[in-house]
């Protein structure tokens, strides 16, 4: 019988090479869990030159630096994140999911319509999916209507505004 001497250092490399690549792929196939109308930071491993949201309806993303954003959750539902380089190379693919609020969120039925309230400390009228479509809708406008306000007043939108935002 033959004796197969290992060089344990080229081992080691290759076993390292082989782990690395395990974990790169496993956070391509990760996925970033943020509470509807909340902001999570996400802190990129490599400095990206564009992010992308799949579906802005969903979620939202404000730059801090090339290496760090902070994600919104808009509504409920899931969607991607991809985060380029300054090369067009893919450095983050995931999944991103907005969830239900923690216990401050109320839902109330009346006959076959449903509202939603955000009760911290007092409770508020918000818009859910769901939600009675007159009432939805009623939300939904109003909101629009304060962030045109905003806009006609030389407010700024730190958002990435439509889902794609490029560092500069």
């Amino acid at each position: 019988m033959r004796k197969i001497q290992t060089n344990k250092t080229a081992v080691a490399l290759a076993l390292g090479a082989g782990m690395a690549a395990l974990f790169a792929t496993g956070a391509m196939a990760s996925e970033f869990k943020v509470p509807m109308n909340e902001t999570r930071p996400l802190q990129l491993a490599k400095p990206a030159a564009t992010v992308m949201v799949g579906n802005p309806a969903i979620a939202d993303i404000s730059l801090e630096s090339t290496q760090l954003l902070y994600v919104m959750g808009r509504n409920y539902g899931t969607t991607n994140l991809v985060a380029l380089d300054a090369d067009g190379k893919t450095i983050l693919d995931m999944k991103l999911s907005v969830t239900a609020q923690g216990t401050s969120a109320v839902t109330l039925t009346r006959g076959t319509g449903q509202h939603s309230y955000n009760c911290t400390p007092r409770c508020e009228r918000i818009a859910v999916i769901g939600d009675d479509p007159e009432s939805f809708e009623t939300l939904m406008q109003q909101g629009s209507s304060m962030n045109s306000a905003k806009s006609d007043a030389g407010g700024s939108d730190s958002g990435s505004g439509g889902g794609t935002a490029t560092m500069r």
